[in-house]
């Protein structure tokens, strides 16, 4: 299966594989656990990530020490990567500002989609969780992007969703659904100022790319 602890020398951590690395940390049962459940070791960037503290100290060789202490260790990664919520910008300047505030977005296993609620300065008031799931019509209807817009008097809106698989080439769909809110936007007197995809091989921005 792994290789032993004491197998695994300082400097050869890049080449180990994401159950090797765990096997350092945890008892190799542990391992096993976390890998049956989530079928192979590939999917520790979404373990950490979708893993609450209090249902990760309950898996049998963690506890709520160890817990505490892997959900430091991923906010230390973060930092490292320049991702991490301590550094999201207080406003919206660019795309690479708006991919900041959805960063552990990339690793989610289902299509989530959100709104970035923005004052006339375009500093953020707000994000918005309008769906989860298969995005269509149904789910993401105008009156679901802009119903806490108009609460809080928002000057503009940002939209965001992921695709679970990494690849942030949009979809017809995507383009469409992009057309439809912008043009609901235009009625409300709301900008919308992008329509972003994130994954976890990077994003995609609509103003970027020219389709919005």
């Amino acid at each position: 299966m792994c290789k032993a602890k004491d197998e695994l020398v300082i400097g050869n951590f890049s080449e180990a594989s994401d159950e090797e690395l765990l096997t350092c940390l945890l008892p190799e049962a542990t391992v096993q656990e976390i890998a049956a459940e989530y079928g192979t070791c590939g999917h520790l960037r979404q373990w950490l990530v979708n893993t609450q503290p209090k249902e990760m100290a309950v898996i049998r060789g963690i506890g709520p020490k160890k817990a505490k202490q892997f959900q430091a260790l991923y906010e230390l990664m973060l930092r490292c990567q320049g991702l991490s919520k301590a550094k999201v910008p207080p406003g919206i300047r660019s795309p690479q500002d708006a991919v900041q505030y959805f960063r552990q977005l990339s690793y989610r296993t289902q299509e989530e989609f959100h709104v970035l609620l923005l004052n006339t300065k375009h500093r953020v008031l707000s994000c918005s969780h309008v769906a989860t799931g298969i995005l269509d019509g149904a789910l993401v209807a105008p009156r679901e992007i802009f119903a806490r817009a108009i609460k809080l008097a928002a000057a503009a809106v940002v939209l965001v969703h992921n695709h679970p698989s990494g690849d942030t080439t949009p979809s017809q769909e995507d383009k469409v659904l992009t057309v439809r809110m912008v043009e609901a936007g235009k009625i409300l007197g709301i900008d919308v100022l992008d329509h972003i995809i994130v994954g976890h091989l990077g994003y995609s921005s609509a103003k970027e790319d020219g389709w919005l």
